[in-house]
């Protein structure tokens, strides 16, 4: 065995978009889910479940997609504008979500509250990924 054959290569520089993608369109589906199909969800004192699981489904989706923006190599801008661009994103899909529940006939309601909810998500999903990047890179 040679010296240069032990050698691991380096990281691969692929973005891993399959894994927000897939995200996206789990939460688009889930979402529009008509209501009599969705399972009964517990009720909360302190926080509604309904805004925990906006917030939660949002934070994976903005922390996944940052995490595979700065990973791509073809935009360099996205690449190093990757904070702004998932959160305009992820905001807009929410907003979409939202506009899409309330002119589609699946007897599901869009709320300025879960837009919010959505958007709070983000913000946290994108501080962690943001976080995560710094520290790893100490």
């Amino acid at each position: 065995m040679t010296a240069s054959s032990s050698i691991t290569p380096p990281a691969s520089p692929r973005a891993f978009a399959g894994v927000p993608a897939a995200w996206a369109a789990l939460v688009l589906v889930l979402t529009l889910t008509p209501a009599q199909e969705m399972p009964n969800t517990p009720q909360w004192d302190l926080l509604s479940f309904d805004t925990a699981a906006h917030a939660g489904v949002f934070a994976v989706l903005s922390f996944t997609s940052y995490i595979s923006a700065r990973r791509q190599r073809r935009f360099p801008t996205l690449r190093r504008q990757a904070l702004w661009w998932v959160g305009i994103g992820c905001t807009l899909f929410g907003a979409l979500i939202e506009a899409l529940q309330m002119t589609m006939n699946l007897g599901r309601h869009g709320e300025w509250s879960d837009l919010i909810s959505d958007t709070l998500g983000t913000v946290a999903g994108l501080g962690a990924a943001w976080l995560l990047r710094r520290w790893w890179q100490a």
